[in-house]
């Protein structure tokens, strides 16, 4: 499900955000290694619950670590979207999860909490900060999965 993106800001911007954001979810459902790399900063820096890297090579292997899991039919859903953006910078927040693009949940396929941050660069954004997570009890040690009512 994809629900309506709440743009603060310039509006302007937040449409070339969205339009970032279609191109991205393209390339990471591909797993074209090189196009992600074009959308991302050299600098760019990934933070989740186990762990965090710094740099593009870094951030390179991770995707790369993940090959094995994605196959052909698969979609970016978002939920709760936020872009906050100005001429310059951009951050995105919401729940977030990779899943069957027909809609048919995969078991065990969870929602996460995700925040994108985006520098722009001559006349390109670029993603310089992601930070993906689930919440965690704290007393147990175990995730909590993120629910909806709807």
């Amino acid at each position: 499900m994809q629900d309506k993106i709440k743009i603060l800001g310039d509006q302007h911007i937040g449409q070339e955000i969205k339009q970032f954001l279609a191109r991205w979810d393209e390339v990471v459902c591909q797993l074209k290694i090189q196009n992600i790399a074009e959308l991302c900063a050299a600098d760019v820096c990934f933070f989740d619950a186990s762990g965090e890297m710094y740099g593009f090579m870094a951030y390179q292997k991770m995707w790369e670590a993940y090959r094995e899991y994605f196959r052909d039919g698969l979609k970016v859903f978002r939920r709760d979207v936020v872009i906050q953006a100005d001429t310059t910078q951009a951050f995105v927040h919401c729940y977030s999860k990779i899943d069957n693009e027909n809609g048919v949940a995969t078991p065990g396929i969870t929602w996460c909490r995700s925040t994108i941050g985006l520098r722009k660069s001559d006349t390109k954004w670029k993603i310089i900060h992601q930070h993906i997570s689930v919440p965690v009890d704290i007393l147990t040690h175990r995730s909590k999965p993120i629910t909806f009512s709807s």
